[in-house]
């Protein structure tokens, strides 16, 4: 598993994680803070970019298959270069330009970084793997959210903005040279028909796995679970940030990371040793609990703390699992693919609860968790519904 192309890859989104944390953690409170806008604005500002991130998820998972995942990777990593533009200038319509790009650039380095992962690594240890991949970024975030609070209150958010341009301009120029490129038989028959494939042709493909029952089933399941984690992401920061400050807030962020990298390494684990099909019931069960437990504390804040670090533990717990579906219902060609469809349906169920959530909030505090807390319900009933009758290949 430790290998120098999956050692790369984990540094390089540990570093990213460090230097853009506080421009995605922080955007809804700058909204409301700087640009005097309501958190349905933050969230309708995010919404057009999410989009962009599904659909382009799909195209970098064709792109990966066809071109190489390094390529796309590293396409993706300028998004991470450009969103410090955010903190920088204060026009709506710039801010939406920026964000649109951002978006279309973290759907190809989800495609290239989630293929290039599952290229890396044996199989068997894939879960384990995915918990470590997912957690470099998620420490760098952790590191990023405590420094990004301390940062915006010693001196002003335009700071952070400049200094994550800076910064990751110069990460990309570092994964260009150190990140290897990924192996490909090229002179397989399948690639040169790869070679050959039309726009309509790579979206014929998507069209034929979502028909099939299980991608269907793990994308229902991608959709309804993220809807939920896109309301409590949006809101819990905002919530706290109102009861204390920036400071406070950026150490909620820190914490619950620090506490997910826990509960994704324990659930890599276990998938490892037991699947991935008992875990994600498990798992439902305890964002449940967590979202039950933000939508009673909206007004106190160490219990509005401890239930939304333990619902972004449970949600990155989830996430783990995914890959590891992927690779069992899907073929070896189609890898990048698998991980370009789950991506549109964790974006679109993203997108969706933000919107929600932020739309929800001007009419009851609590009422955004609420419906968040209807759709894990959903999702665990497809959950049962992938673990009773959809079989497992292993």
């Amino acid at each position: 598993m430790w290998n120098p192309k999956f050692v790369l890859l984990c540094l390089l989104l540990f570093l990213t994680g460090v230097v853009v944390a506080p421009i995605q953690f922080f955007f809804p409170i700058y909204v409301e803070e700087e640009l005097g806008k309501m958190v349905w604005h933050a969230a309708l500002l995010r919404a057009i970019p999410i989009a962009l991130g599904g659909f382009f998820a799909l195209i970098g998972g064709g792109l990966c298959d066809r071109f190489g995942k390094k390529m796309t990777f590293l396409i993706g990593m300028t998004g991470a270069v450009v969103v410090g533009g955010v903190f920088v200038v204060e026009l709506d319509m710039i801010i939406l330009c920026i964000l649109c790009y951002q978006g279309v650039a973290v759907g190809l380095r989800t495609a290239g970084g989630q293929s290039y992962l599952i290229q890396s690594v044996d199989p068997k240890a894939l879960g384990l793997a995915t918990a470590i991949y997912f957690q470099s970024r998620n420490i760098g975030e952790a590191i990023g959210n405590a420094i990004g609070g301390e940062l915006i209150t010693s001196f002003d958010y335009s700071f952070v903005g400049y200094t994550t341009i800076i910064t990751m301009s110069i990460l990309m120029f570092m994964a260009i040279w150190m990140l290897p490129t990924d192996t490909q038989n090229k002179e397989s028959s399948d690639m040169k028909l790869e070679a050959k494939e039309s726009m309509m042709v790579m979206l014929a493909h998507y069209q034929k796995m979502i028909r099939r029952p299980n991608i269907f089933i793990l994308c229902c399941i991608r959709f309804f679970s993220t809807f939920s984690w896109g309301n409590v992401s949006l809101m819990v920061p905002v919530l706290i940030n109102r009861n204390t400050s920036v400071r406070l807030t950026g150490y909620y962020g820190t914490v619950s990371l620090i506490f997910s990298g826990i509960s994704s390494v324990l659930t890599g684990w276990v998938c490892d040793k037991i699947g991935s099909r008992i875990p994600a019931i498990y798992i439902h069960f305890l964002i449940l609990l967590s979202i039950v437990g933000i939508a009673s504390s909206v007004n106190s804040t160490s219990l509005l703390f401890i239930s939304g670090v333990l619902a972004t533990g449970t949600a990155w717990a989830l996430s783990i699992t995914m890959p590891r579906f992927i690779n069992e219902f899907s073929s070896s060609e189609e890898k990048g693919r698998g991980v370009g469809i789950t991506h549109l349906a964790w974006s679109a169920g993203f997108m969706s609860g933000q919107l929600v959530g932020g739309a929800l909030e001007s009419v009851n505090i609590a009422l955004p968790f609420i419906v968040a807390a209807v759709a894990v319900m959903v999702s665990t009933v497809f959950a049962f519904i992938l673990i009773r009758w959809i079989p497992a290949s292993d």
